[in-house]
């Protein structure tokens, strides 16, 4: 499953909201859902990506040194044949080779190739997360100490070819995720899972999982407080909880959409909670721009009209070809056709 990510305050981690940020908001919408698709999962995971990955410490690991990566993710078979048992991914340098057992051993799969593995409690203890787009993939693993990020690797990658955002990392360029990269109206989904019963272990396919969806228009991501901004767009965040427990997220923002997993663990690693967030852009309404002639509609993505100010202070359209950048009008030209109109 990939249409959704935390349930907010009360139920998740605190959000970090800018006082003017929020404009309108749709109450939260809880139902059952049957929870996420295996095979689809596999669909978009396996396969061989390529990219950069880099390590980060919060104590300061210094200037990005990013280098290439290869993970290799294929199925494994159970034992007695049949059904796909869960997949293997092999690093390049085989130092970060994990199975994922689609029935026990903390892993959890989502429908369109992103997927997450809890090793170890909260002291030496990791929590690999892997959260797909399309062609593309980030792999966070924060590695914990006493509870507290002790420190973070991250790998940027493609299946098809290596991305251009890893590309940028193996140039030195950090490329921070931004809270005002996604601003705007968007639709909030969330889906969250906990073991089937008091005591129970967690098992991706025997988790119950409900679906909590909401709408927003707001100019800024809202990111969980505290956490930290990592160069690949993506952040994480750790904080402690009652009775020992630890919060433990990483995400990742996009052009069009912001991504996160979530894991709520005892002191001994086992997971109490498993939430996966998706915030997706709404479709943005075109322009409708008004000039002596018309009305002119315009595509945000090839821009058809600009606006221009005479010396009396009186508005203009300018209208361009299709195809012809407005930017690559001199501002000159642009005042001498507005004031032509």
């Amino acid at each position: 499953w990939d249409r959704g990510l935390v349930l907010p305050p009360p139920f998740g981690p605190p959000l970090l909201h800018n006082h003017k940020m929020l404009l309108l908001a749709a109450a939260p919408l809880a139902v059952r859902h049957a929870g996420p698709d295996f095979s689809t999962f596999l669909d978009h995971a396996t396969g061989t990506w390529r990219g950069a990955v880099f390590r980060h410490s919060p104590a300061g690991s210094g200037p990005l040194r990013a280098t290439q990566s290869v993970h290799h993710v294929s199925e494994v078979m159970r034992a007695c044949g049949g059904a796909v048992q869960g997949v293997s991914e092999c690093g390049g340098l085989g130092e970060d080779d994990l199975y994922l057992n689609r029935a026990a051993g903390g892993a959890t799969f989502f429908s369109f190739g992103s997927w997450a593995l809890v090793s170890g409690g909260c002291d030496g203890g990791c929590v690999h997360l892997c959260l797909c787009q399309d062609e593309s993939r980030h792999r966070i693993d924060i590695r914990l100490e006493e509870g507290e990020l002790h420190s973070v690797s991250v790998a940027v990658e493609g299946r098809r070819a290596t991305p251009p955002l890893a590309t940028q990392l193996l140039s030195g360029q950090e490329a921070v995720a931004s809270a005002e990269s996604l601003g705007g109206a968007w639709d909030d989904l969330i889906l969250t899972g906990v073991p089937p019963g008091s005591g129970a272990g967690w098992a991706s396919q025997r988790a119950v999982w409900d679906l909590c969806s909401s709408a927003a228009a707001e100019e800024e991501v809202p990111l969980p407080e505290g956490c930290q901004l990592l160069p690949g767009r993506c952040w994480v965040a750790v904080r402690g909880e009652g009775d020992g427990a630890v919060w433990v997220e990483g995400g990742v923002v996009g052009e069009a959409s912001c991504k996160s997993i979530g894991h709520l663990l005892s002191p001994n690693g086992s997971i109490r909670r498993v939430a996966f967030r998706k915030r997706q852009r709404q479709p943005s309404r075109l322009p409708s721009l008004q000039c002596k002639y018309g009305e002119i509609a315009t595509d945000a993505a090839e821009p058809a009209a600009a606006a221009a100010l005479d010396a009396g202070g009186k508005a203009y359209w300018l209208v361009h070809e299709p195809g012809t950048p407005l930017e690559a009008l001199p501002a000159a030209a642009a005042a001498v056709a507005a004031a032509a109109l």
